[in-house]
């Protein structure tokens, strides 16, 4: 979602349809049409190894149930949106809240299917998004497969917000 947008965010229009710049891998420009507009143009530029490796130390924290480890990523105050849940408190309240959720999970297996870090030019705003599949067993459940798709922002080094967008996967 995080790339979508951005990739929106980098087209400009005065139009109903945006004629943008871009050039490919022989250097040669192309016009690509676009049917949507932005009022501001952000101007992201690749992110740091570092903030890859914060988001994907909390995730795999939260995978093995190691809340400690968890905590020492996030930042003193923090924001979690997932699909009905909104949270915004402290990092210890957010722990306990992951601690709870994580207790009804038996176990879990992340399979990572694509990762991006960015970095805003104009405002300084560090994002992390990762792509995953989720298996999960929930107690006395069987084994539940989801899509999951996290924007997270890294603020000092620290994980300040995380925007989890999931499906659940259809068994055939």
């Amino acid at each position: 979602m995080l790339l979508f947008a951005i990739f929106l965010f980098a087209c400009n229009n005065e139009e109903t349809t945006t004629g943008t710049a871009s050039s490919d891998s022989s250097g040669k420009k192309e016009t690509v049409n676009l049917p949507y507009s932005v009022e501001k143009i952000p101007d992201w530029e690749r992110g740091t190894h570092d903030n890859l490796s914060i988001a994907m130390n909390t995730l795999r924290a939260f995978e093995v149930n190691d809340m400690n480890a968890l905590r020492q990523n996030l930042a003193d105050s923090v924001v979690f949106y997932a699909n009905n849940i909104s949270f915004k408190g402290t990092r210890d309240s957010l722990v306990n809240f992951f601690r709870t959720l994580r207790s009804g999970i038996d176990t879990m297996y992340i399979r990572m299917h694509d990762y991006e870090s960015v970095k805003s030019k104009n405002n300084g705003e560090e994002w992390v998004s990762l792509w995953y599949t989720e298996a999960t067993t929930l107690k006395g459940k069987n084994i539940d497969s989801t899509m999951v798709m996290d924007d997270i922002k890294i603020v000092n080094g620290k994980v300040a917000l995380i925007d989890s967008k999931f499906r659940k996967l259809v068994k055939k």
